[in-house]
């Protein structure tokens, strides 16, 4: 009970505060970015080992990519080691209501990036948020019902599955560049 009282006010927060900027997708193609980000749920080894290979792909292409993965948790296990890509953060940088508030994911929130894609299958809070109050030109998510919180492009998924999240990004994003490079 304590929790969905906790959601419902962090979802309103949220709501104000982007209520109060306007956000206008500018859409960028895969051969025109430059900078672009990721947020996942760091659950497992296998969602991490699923971004490196999206990461590895978009570092093939000479894109610069930050990667921010969340782990609903006060404590970080073996998996959760920043790398040069990749960091985290943790029930520590948020505040009671889910709201993210250090210094780190403050800094991912004021970088610019040409598009952000939140893996999060959930969609949980934390990786919405951020996604939401970013500062990219594009986003890209789960669908979501919620028109308020909602993405620029959103993936409806059959399987809720990484993986096949990922393999569909990949094919709509190339299919997109080469669309816009005709």
């Amino acid at each position: 009970m304590f929790q969905g009282l906790r959601l419902r006010i962090g979802n309103y927060m949220l709501r104000r505060v982007i209520s109060k900027f306007r956000h206008s997708p500018a859409l960028v193609t895969l051969s025109q970015a430059k900078k672009i980000a990721f947020l996942f749920d760091a659950k497992n080894a296998q969602s991490v080992l699923e971004v490196k290979k999206l990461l590895k792909y978009f570092l093939k292409l000479n894109i610069d990519v930050d990667v921010l993965g969340f782990i609903n948790s006060r404590k970080r296990g073996i998996d959760h080691i920043s790398t040069l890509h990749i960091n985290y953060f943790s029930l520590e940088d948020v505040d009671v209501f889910g709201i993210p508030k250090s210094r780190k994911t403050n800094s991912f929130i004021n970088s610019r990036y040409d598009f952000l894609i939140n893996l999060s299958l959930d969609n949980s809070f934390a990786t919405k948020c951020l996604a939401l109050l970013s500062k990219s030109k594009y986003r890209i998510g789960v669908y979501s019902s919620d028109s308020d919180l909602s993405y620029d492009l959103m993936f409806n998924l059959k399987i809720k599955s990484l993986s096949f999240f990922v393999k569909n990004l990949i094919h709509y994003l190339e299919l997109i560049n080469k669309n816009n490079e005709e």
